[in-house]
């Protein structure tokens, strides 16, 4: 197999740890983002335990931080490297019910779900352009579309920020959109020098649990597991290896798939309009000139 030099973010625990064991496993350069060095030393230590041989980075960055994100993004640049596969996998679903802002003053959910990949795609657009028929692969949910649990997004683009009518569910559900929004504006940009395509896992409640605690936390380990809904890790993970590496993938773009087949996003992501008035908003939000891209 070819070994690709790949950057996962989220890497450290969850179904980013899955996916950095596997890409390992298939022999591949795998650099992965965690919050602290603690999670970086014991991913690498349990991974090499396993297989000796696995090229692992960890790379200690704050993802809720837009201006550590570029400084990683430059870093890496600068010192050359060629990027293969630039995987957006980390995100949150925040369990507060009240709206949490970052150290710079943006809305957690979307500045760490859609704004950092931004920003950590457009400081290693170079780094891409040097790899090997790169690909950036964002992680969305099937949560965007009309028929969603609950209800579809309810995206305000004079509102972004959810300063009015937060809830927890309507800032992931939005977020989700709006990445899909981000990943096909931005492959139209790139045409076929960078394939750019979104994916959903499924929903992983082993991981979830994560996320949550008390009495939620023993449904997710213990009950959702069982749902028809619900998708094995092992699954999951192979549905992100294979938006990854998979060859089948190479040159296409701007595409959404799930269970490692192609799926239509709904009419509000794929409606190009609200795609580009995202992309300047986007831009705007993250402090980024709009022409970066192609």
């Amino acid at each position: 197999m070819e070994q690709r030099s790949i950057l996962v973010t989220g890497g450290g625990r969850g179904l980013g740890r899955g996916l950095v064991e596997r890409l390992a496993r298939g022999g591949h350069r795998v650099l992965f983002t965690v919050r602290t060095v603690a999670a970086g030393d014991d991913t690498v230590a349990a991974l090499r335990g396993v297989h000796p041989a696995a090229e692992l980075v960890p790379i200690v960055v704050d993802l809720s931080v837009l201006a550590d994100v570029a400084r990683l993004g430059e870093t890496l640049t600068e010192q050359g490297i060629a990027l293969d596969v630039l995987f957006h996998n980390a995100g949150i679903l925040q369990q507060s019910p009240v709206r949490l802002v970052t150290q710079e003053g943006r809305e957690q959910t979307l500045a760490v779900n859609v704004l950092a990949p931004l920003v950590l795609t457009r400081a290693l657009w170079p780094a891409l352009r040097r790899g090997t028929r790169p690909r950036v692969v964002t992680v969305s949910s099937r949560l965007h579309l009309e028929n969603a649990r609950g209800g579809p997004p309810s995206f305000d683009f004079d509102d972004p920020g959810l300063e009015r009518g937060y809830t927890a569910d309507r800032a992931y559900k939005n977020s989700k959109l709006a990445l899909l929004w981000f990943t096909f504006a931005l492959a139209r940009r790139a045409g076929r020098d960078v394939t750019v395509n979104g994916v959903c896992p499924g929903f992983v409640p082993t991981t979830a649990a994560a996320s949550t605690t008390g009495l939620m936390r023993l449904v997710m380990r213990h009950i959702m597991p069982h749902m028809p809904f619900a998708t094995r890790i092992e699954d999951a993970v192979a549905s992100l290896a294979f938006m990854a590496c998979d060859t089948a993938l190479d040159g296409v773009t701007g595409a959404f798939y799930a269970d490692q087949r192609p799926l239509a996003a709904s009419a509000a992501a794929q409606d190009v309009g609200l795609q580009e008035r995202f992309w300047t908003l986007a831009a705007q939000l993250a402090g980024c000139p709009p022409d970066w891209a192609g």
